[in-house]
This record gives C-alpha cells, structure tokens and sequence, in this order.
C-alpha cells in the first residue's frame, strides 16, 4: 500500500509547485552554464523530453537533451552522452564547457561515469548533478535477467557500481525520488551518506515511471537552477518506515 506521509524537508504540494514552475516560465532567466537533459534506460527521451519541457522554459541559455536507447553498455552510453552533448553545444569532446545535469533513472548513473576523465582526460565537466530516482545503490529489480549488460550493473554488488562509489567526485550531487519505489527502490536513490530528498507518490500513479514529471521536483530543480531558494530544507527527513 502507499505511504502518504508527507516530508517535512520537502513541504510543497504539486498544486504549489505547478503553480511555482509556471512563475518561472512567465520570467526566465540566464544561466550560467548550459543545462543537460538525460533519459533512463530504454527511453525514447520520453523521461528527458518531460523534464526539459518543464524546466527549459525557465532559464535563458544553451541546453542539451539526450537518450541511451540503443546503448547497452555504460562505456557505450558515456561516449554517447560525450559526443552528443558536444555536438548540441558547438563543440568538440576535449572543449566541452562546465555543465548542470537533469537526469532520470539510469541516466543519473551515465552522468557520473562521463564525469570520470578517461585515460585521455576527457570527461563531462559537470558542476551540479540533479539525479531522478536514479539507483546510485543499485536498483530492486537489476536482478531480473534483461538479457544486457546495463542490468547487471545496476546490481548493488556489481563492479560498476564500485567503481563510481571509489571516483572522486569534485561536483554537487543533489537525489530525489519518490516513496514506493519498486523498479529501483527509494532505499537506492542516492549513494551513501548523501541526502535524499522524497517525496509520496500520488494515487494511481507508478512511483518510478511518473517521477520525471512530478511538479514538486521539477519546481525545487529549477528553483536551485535560478538561484532561488528551493523548497528542500536541510536537513533532509530519512525515509519513512
């Protein structure tokens, strides 16, 4: 059954923040870095597409939006997210400017591995990484055998996952997710000793695949984005029992 406990470190209602996200859209303003939009696993920027039709309009800059759909390795991915938000933006792999990530689910993992230099020293020079109910700590349902590489690795055991948590990691990282989580697990969605700001998951709805659209997250990203003050408080509230 859902748990409807609201969090008192996340005290916004959608009613609110879609009221909030139309404020900025009514007056955007310049960012100082481009903004970067990443889809989940298997996802025709369906997840990417939402969120930047939310939070775009909010800001006056460059951007970039990208999928992994047909990526099925992690190496394939972040060459794939390297290339193309180079290409979007203007330039090359080795001139990629200081970005802030937006990313849904697996998503939030690529940016992490794109942040690590290669052995070329090329990386994505990310400054502020927002992650949706991305499974820093593995996912619920990586076990199930989805026939990829990208699954397995997603298994809280796994050597990936390892080596993201051993990379330094010179960026701010900010997770959300959604109570009642059973495609990744709320439990997962930020890597240890991180806060993690959540939010219940409304009637009717699938935590894990409508968290990219819920108005209380986009509202406190965009805020955070424009230099507003968002509507998390630290501390943040642990997850309910």
């Amino acid at each position: 059954m859902p748990r409807w406990q609201p969090n008192p470190s996340f005290d916004v209602t959608r009613a609110e923040a879609r009221a909030d996200i139309a404020r900025m859209q009514d007056s955007p303003i310049a960012l100082p870095r481009p903004v970067v939009f990443l889809a989940g696993i298997g996802d025709l920027s369906i997840s990417s597409g939402a969120m930047e039709e939310a939070i775009l309009p909010t800001f006056i800059g460059p951007s970039a939006e990208l999928n992994f759909f047909n990526e099925f390795t992690f190496d394939g991915a972040r060459q794939k997210a390297l290339r193309e938000v180079a290409e979007q933006l203007g330039t090359d792999v080795d001139h990629i400017p200081e970005v802030d990530v937006i990313a849904f689910s697996m998503g939030g993992l690529v940016a992490r591995f794109a942040a690590i230099p290669d052995e070329n020293g090329r990386r994505l020079p990310i400054r502020r990484l927002y992650t949706v109910s991305t499974p820093h700590e593995g996912a619920r349902l990586a076990g199930v055998p989805f026939g990829i590489p990208q699954g397995e690795d997603m298994c809280p055991t796994s050597e990936f996952l390892e080596r993201l948590r051993q990379a330094r990691r010179e960026y701010e990282l900010v997770c959300y997710t959604r109570l009642d989580d059973v495609t990744v697990g709320e439990e997962f969605a930020a890597p240890d000793g991180e806060p993690l700001w959540w939010v219940p998951t409304p009637s009717g709805e699938w935590s894990h695949m409508a968290a990219f659209e819920d108005p209380r997250i986009l509202a406190d990203i965009a805020r955070r984005l424009r230099g507003e003050t968002p509507w998390t408080k630290p501390p943040a509230a642990p997850l309910p029992n």
